[in-house]
């Protein structure tokens, strides 16, 4: 494979000072003219980043990588869509909160597959907090966390329009095709309602030295059913229902196919997610608190035929065996305001439950299912002081309980406080300060390990303490701005597997990293660049792929782009680049390794031809030219001193993409 780490080198005074230079400014949308992307010129993370539906339909992103990718300090690796993880500062999703419609997406059935479904097509915003997070954001948010939320149809109505339609496809050079249809509309003035599916198809994809990724083609359908409720003013109920579902013919371990034997026969697999929420919200009046109180039911399985006997598994030739894990529970927010401050409170209460599906237990004393819960209750506040200080502090205290396939009974409970101080330092200029401490108790382990391996619970398992610290400035005037932070988190008595067959707390996680970035607009012409770097250690040692759950070390990442909007024709052409430097480390081996750097390219236009949104052609070209690479974040990329041995799946080759959609 062919290193760009030289070519990376050499950029980096060419970049260091387009840093210095670029920045970024806010874009107001013009119905008749095609607004530019927004996210991927914005390159810098704010305490909250938002990624709006817009941005994703320029892009026709197709999964959870392309909604992620410009965005600071953030990894998926992986290849397929299936074996796509999140990383954040270094740190795997499996360490942040992360929700749905307000329903946590709690939970991992299997440590060699993503454990995020989302159709991207159904996503009015993602929410990402790297770090420290708002107690309400809710338990367990140690690294930070990711909120998403699903459309509405009065969203997608246009003024005065009572019921509308979209239809929707695209085709892809490198073996894939999609297609989809909505339906929303009115009901009245007070309700309405959305009605959504799409189906994805992909083959196995070639990746950029030609060569067929075997067993990494898949079927992905998707569904959304919406309904909103304005029952009277300041008042409303919002009741949806999602479905995603993958299935293909994959190895055991989805995110690796060079184990050869080791890794089983290709077997059909199916994986999916339902999730149903229901939302009152009040908008509040005079001294009356708004509320939003929010139930949901989350469902997720995952389930094999194995064509051979697994005999490590105890599974017999054409048995059909998997994993399910049950989420329900309420969340109750209320925001109140006192003068110029504003105090959000409530309390959450969470119940789970995994179980294997068509048992045959490798420890015949395993129950085959486990149960968790956590409640808790939070208080946060920002509030100004003097002219140009905003002082921000909150705390949540959760009890957590946990009975395991073992009949152990686990309990924990504990205080997460958090602050954070602004200094408006001038109208452009403003700098911010952080720090959080934060607990997870003991939960469900991985719902694989409940009836597929011996792994049992460490009786004197402690609960994991996390420890944020952030400082950061933002800069911003006219055309112009910058903004930076420097961050070190640290995560206490990290649970996995140990020696033997326990799990248990092995240790203290740091991270230690900072991103930089800016950019600049000057009538149709947009320019943005970042850099980012975070250096994740286990007990001392990097971070590398075989950190199941906790994260993966990387080499330094540095983003550009540019754009220009050419209003008259109703296209908006844009350019994007990503380069990450090789990166040597050492993890717990003690050997010195090596990851390969890239650089990799992409280019969209996108047109309006009817001078709206109502007919869209998107046309794009992913890896521009046709790199051959391993994204450093890809499950079991191991490079050892003196060979190279690589179990996860290259990324794709060149992928030429013609997406249209009609809306009526």
């Amino acid at each position: 494979m062919q290193s760009v780490g030289n070519d990376v080198s050499r950029i980096k005074p060419v970049a260091l000072a387009l840093l210095g230079i670029f920045s970024l400014s806010a874009l107001a949308a013009d119905e008749q003219t095609l607004a530019p992307m927004v996210v991927s010129e914005k390159m810098v993370p704010e305490a909250t980043s938002v990624i709006l539906s817009d941005a994703i339909v320029k892009r026709a992103a197709r999964n959870l990588r392309e909604v992620l990718q410009d965005e600071p300090g953030v990894t998926v690796g992986g290849g397929p869509a299936i074996a796509q993880k999140v990383y954040v500062r270094g740190v795997e999703d499996t360490m942040l909160s992360t929700t749905l419609d307000g329903a946590p997406q709690t939970g991992r059935a299997f440590h060699h597959q993503s454990r995020l479904m989302i159709d991207p097509d159904l996503v009015k915003q993602v929410e990402l907090d790297r770090g420290s997070s708002a107690a309400s954001a809710g338990p367990g948010a140690l690294a930070g966390s990711l909120r998403m939320t699903t459309k509405d149809g009065r969203d997608l109505l246009r003024p005065d329009q009572k019921l509308g339609g979209i239809v929707r496809g695209g085709v892809s050079s490198n073996n894939g095709e999609r297609f989809g249809a909505s339906v929303y509309g009115l009901a009245g003035d007070d309700f309405d309602f959305l009605l959504s599916g799409n189906q994805n198809n992909t083959d196995d994809y070639k990746d950029g030295n030609g060569k067929t990724q075997v067993n990494s083609g898949s079927t992905q359908k998707s569904g959304l059913a919406k309904f909103n409720w304005r029952m009277a003013p300041g008042h409303s109920l919002a009741v949806g229902y999602q479905a995603v579902q993958d299935e293909g013919v994959r190895f055991l371990r989805p995110n690796m196919w060079g184990l050869g034997a080791n890794n089983g026969p290709a077997m059909p697999q199916k994986s999916e997610r339902d999730t149903l929420t229901a939302t009152y919200r009040y908008d509040g009046s005079g001294s009356a608190p708004a509320v939003e109180l929010n139930v949901f039911s989350d469902k997720m399985t995952v389930e094999r035929t194995t064509p051979t006997t697994q005999t490590r598994f105890n599974k017999p030739a054409g048995y059909t065996w998997g994993e399910q894990i049950d989420a329900q529970g309420a969340n109750l927010l209320l925001t109140s305001k006192l003068g110029g401050a504003t105090f959000r409170y409530g309390l959450n209460h969470h119940r789970f439950e995994s179980h294997a599906i068509n048992s045959r237990p490798v420890d015949k004393t395993s129950t085959g299912n486990e149960k968790s819960g956590v409640s808790g209750l939070f208080v946060e506040g920002d509030m100004p002081l003097a002219d140009r200080f905003i002082i921000g502090a909150g705390a949540r205290y959760d009890w957590y309980s946990y009975t395991d396939n073992h009949n152990q009974n686990l309990s924990s409970n504990g205080l997460s406080p958090s602050g954070s101080l602004t200094w408006l330092a001038t109208d452009a200029l403003s700098f911010r300060a952080a720090a959080s401490r934060t607990m997870r108790g003991a939960g469900l382990k991985e719902a694989f390990f409940i009836d597929s391996t011996t792994w049992k619970n460490d009786p004197n398992l402690k609960e994991e303490k996390a420890s944020n610290y952030e400082l950061g400035f933002n800069y911003g005037s006219g055309p112009w701005s910058l903004k930076g932070s420097i961050f070190r988190l640290n995560i206490e008595d990290f649970i996995t597997t140990g020696t033997g067959t326990y799990i248990t707390n092995v240790g203290d996680m740091v991270s230690k990293g900072y991103e930089l970035g800016g950019g600049w607009r000057s009538g149709a012409f947009r320019v943005g660049a970042s850099v980012a770097h975070a250096k994740p250690k286990l007990n001392g040692y990097d971070l590398s792929e075989t950190n199941d759950g906790l994260g993966v070390s990387t080499g330094r990442s540095w983003s550009f782009n540019a754009g220009y909007d050419i209003a008259a024709w109703n296209l908006d052409l844009g350019w994007t680049s990503r380069l990450v430097e090789e990166h040597k480390y050492t993890d717990l081996t003690k050997v010195e390794k090596s990851k390969d750097g890239y650089a990799v390219h992409d280019i969209y236009a996108n047109w309006l031809p009817l001078g709206k949104d109502r007919m869209r052609v998107t046309f794009s070209v992913r890896n521009l030219f046709d790199k051959f690479y391993y994204d450093q974040g890809t499950y079991a990329y191991l490079s050892n001193t003196g060979s190279t041995v690589y179990y996860g799946y290259a990324e794709p080759g060149r992928d030429v993409r013609l997406d249209l959609s009609w809306k009526f």
